[in-house]
């Protein structure tokens, strides 16, 4: 048991790591696009902070995101993936209706938790087409990490205004 929980500790700081990694590179590179223009590295680097936000806020952000892929949502997959196997097991094998009917509804349930927890990691609460919003009720606001305009702090960072 010890050694499960040493591995998902690892894993947890290796998410910190990657995570710490990925925004120390985008601020780079934005530094280096302002001292590109001619600042000083010092005032480079202040305008690359302040064009990035709160890196903190950013940061614990995708911590939350990362974690919603641990081991709630592979416990959560697998439930529905062996209620999907139980009830193909039951389709297959029994040739009484009420159990077969039980199988199918194992099946349903199966499947279709496996596509909201897909549905679910994927973001897609929102959806925006031609100016209507569909929402899924799956999350009342999107990710903090999304400035009003929907744009991810990558795209803060690159855009111009």
């Amino acid at each position: 048991m010890r050694n499960l929980f040493n591995l998902f500790q690892h894993r947890s700081h290796s998410i910190e790591n990657e995570i710490d990694e990925e925004l120390r590179f985008h601020i780079d590179m934005q530094t280096s696009a302002y001292e590109d223009g001619g600042h000083s590295l010092r005032e480079s680097l202040e305008m690359a902070n302040a064009r990035f936000g709160n890196v903190e806020n950013v940061r614990r952000e995708c911590l939350r995101i990362s974690s919603g892929k641990s081991v709630l949502i592979w416990l959560l997959n697998t439930v529905f993936l062996l209620s999907l196997l139980v009830g193909l097991l039951l389709k297959v094998f029994v040739p009484e209706v009420h159990i077969n009917q039980v199988g199918n509804v194992l099946m349903m349930i199966g499947t279709l938790g496996i596509l909201l927890v897909y549905a679910k990691q994927a973001g897609a609460s929102v959806y925006r087409s031609t100016g209507k919003t569909f929402r899924l009720g799956l999350q009342n606001t999107p990710p903090l990490s999304f400035d009003e305009k929907g744009r991810t702090p990558f795209d803060r960072v690159r855009a111009d205004d």
